[in-house]
C-alpha cells in the first residue's frame, strides 16, 4: 500500500525558500503530487506542523527547509515514540543559499532527478547519535553529524569513558563526538555508508594554558604552513558508547537552549531509528561536488619546488 505524501515547506522567515516557491513551486505540486501541503507561519512553526503530523503515522513526509529547517525538523522527529515513527518515511531536502540561486537559475525540468527520488526513493533505517544530559532535569537530544562538549575550568578533572574504557583529562578543551559524516539529506545519501558497522569518534583538541609572554613567542615563531597543523584536532578513540564525567559541573555544550553547565554527557547510537527516504544512487549537487574535488594550491607548490629543483643541462648531439 503506497503511503499518502504530506509536503512541509519552512518558508518561514526564509527568503531563499520563498524564493524557490514562487519559481518551481507549481512544478514541485504537479511532479510530487502530494496529499496534504502546509507552510510554516508564524503562529504554525515547523515544529509544531511535523509533531501533527507524525502523530497518525503511516504517511510519507517530505520537508523542505534551510539547514536549520532539517536539524529542528529532524530532532522534533526523533522525539516521538518509536512505534509512531517507525510507521514513516522521512525524506530531508536541505537547501543553502547556493543551492536556492541555483535551482532558481535553472528550469523546472532541473528539479525531476530530485523530486524523483521522494517518489520513489527507498526507505531505511538508520542509526542515529543519542545524547543524554542533566539540565537540571534529564535531557535526551538526537544529533545526526556531531555534538560538541567545552570543558571551562582549567582545574577541571575530567573522565572520558569509551567503551568502558576511561581517559583521564585535566584543564580546558574542547570535545567533539562525531557520528555520520554526511549532511542529512534525502538526495545525497549513500546507501552503502549507512549500513556499516555504527561507531562513535571522539576528537580532543586541548586548550593550551600559556602566558601572554609565551603566546607571543608562539606567534612570532608561527608560520602560514603550521596554521592548520596548530587548529587540527585529533581522534582520541571510537567506541559504540561514550561518556564524558567533569566535576563542579564544568561542561557546556553547544545546545541553544542549554545555558547551564552540566556535570556528565552521555553518548549512544540508537539503532535503525529513522526511516529515511534514500536514492538508490547519489545525486551530485554542486556543495557535494566540491567535497570531491581536492583542494590544489599550484602558487605555494611552486613556491617550494622552485628553490629544490635541480637544474639539468640538456646536450644535443651534432
Amino acid at each position: 500500500m503506497k503511503s499518502p505524501m504530506h509536503l512541509i515547506l519552512d518558508s518561514y522567515s526564509n527568503p531563499g525558500i520563498s524564493l524557490l516557491w514562487k519559481r518551481h513551486g507549481l512544478s514541485i505540486m504537479e511532479q510530487l503530487v502530494p496529499n496534504e501541503f502546509f507552510f510554516t507561519t508564524g503562529d504554525t512553526p515547523l515544529e509544531k506542523l511535523v509533531e501533527r503530523e507524525i502523530w497518525s503515522g503511516w504517511k510519507k513526509i517530505i520537508l523542505i527547509g534551510t539547514p536549520n529547517s532539517i536539524r529542528r525538523g529532524f530532532n522534533t522527529l526523533m522525539q516521538a515514540s518509536y512505534e509512531c515513527r517507525s510507521t514513516l518515511e522521512i525524506g530531508f531536502w536541505p537547501l543553502h543559499l547556493k543551492s536556492v540561486v541555483s535551482c532558481i537559475s535553472q528550469s523546472s525540468f532541473y528539479l525531476k532527478p530530485f523530486l524523483q527520488v521522494f517518489k520513489s526513493g527507498h526507505t531505511l533505517h538508520v542509526d542515529v547519535m543519542k545524547v543524554q544530559f542533566l539540565a537540571p532535569e534529564l535531557e535526551t537530544k538526537y544529533f545526526w553529524n556531531d555534538f560538541e562538549i567545552n570543558s571551562t575550568l582549567p582545574s577541571a578533572q575530567t573522565t572520558i569513558f569509551i567503551d568502558e574504557k576511561n581517559n583521564e583529562l585535566s584543564g580546558k578543551f574542547r570535545c567533539r563526538i562525531a557520528f555520520h559524516d554526511e549532511i542529512l539529506s534525502s538526495l545525497t545519501m549513500h546507501p552503502g555508508k549507512l549500513t556499516r558497522t555504527p561507531v562513535l569518534k571522539v576528537y580532543l583538541k586541548r586548550e593550551e594554558t600559556l602566558t601572554f609572554k609565551e603566546r607571543f613567542k608562539q606567534l612570532s615563531m608561527w608560520t602560514p604552513s603550521e596554521d592548520k597543523e596548530f587548529e587540527k584536532e585529533k581522534l582520541l578513540k571510537t567506541g559504540k558508547q561514550v561518556e564524558v564525567q567533569g566535576n563542579w559541573e564544568n561542561l557546556t555544550l553547544n545546545v541553544g537552549a542549554i545555558q547551564d553547565s552540566v556535570q556528565s554527557v552521555h553518548f549512544e547510537v540508537e539503532r535503525k531509528a529513522l526511516p529515511l527516504i534514500i536514492p538508490a544512487k547519489p545525486i551530485q549537487t554542486a556543495e557535494s561536488s566540491n567535497n570531491v574535488i581536492p583542494t590544489f594550491s599550484p602558487r605555494e607548490v611552486i613556491a617550494n619546488n622552485r628553490e629544490t629543483t635541480k637544474k639539468v643541462k640538456l646536450h644535443f648531439e651534432e
